[in-house]
């Protein structure tokens, strides 16, 4: 995909998800773009998803 998709494709996201009362940051973001740029897979992208929210759930002792 090209840069215009992309920023596309991200705009979606961010306006989709900012309707429900969320938001993406700049790592969201950056991580999508490895997955359009098929620098990661699907599964890559979730694992570092779920990675990063038990890291946070670790320092809460949740």
């Amino acid at each position: 995909m090209n840069l215009d998709e992309n920023y596309k494709i991200i705009s979606n996201i961010k306006t989709t998800m900012a309707v429900e009362g969320n938001y993406i940051g700049a790592q969201d973001e950056a991580l999508i773009n490895q997955y359009l740029n098929n620098e990661i897979s699907e599964q890559e992208g979730v694992d570092i998803i779920k990675k990063d929210i038990m890291s946070k759930m670790d320092k809460r002792n949740v």
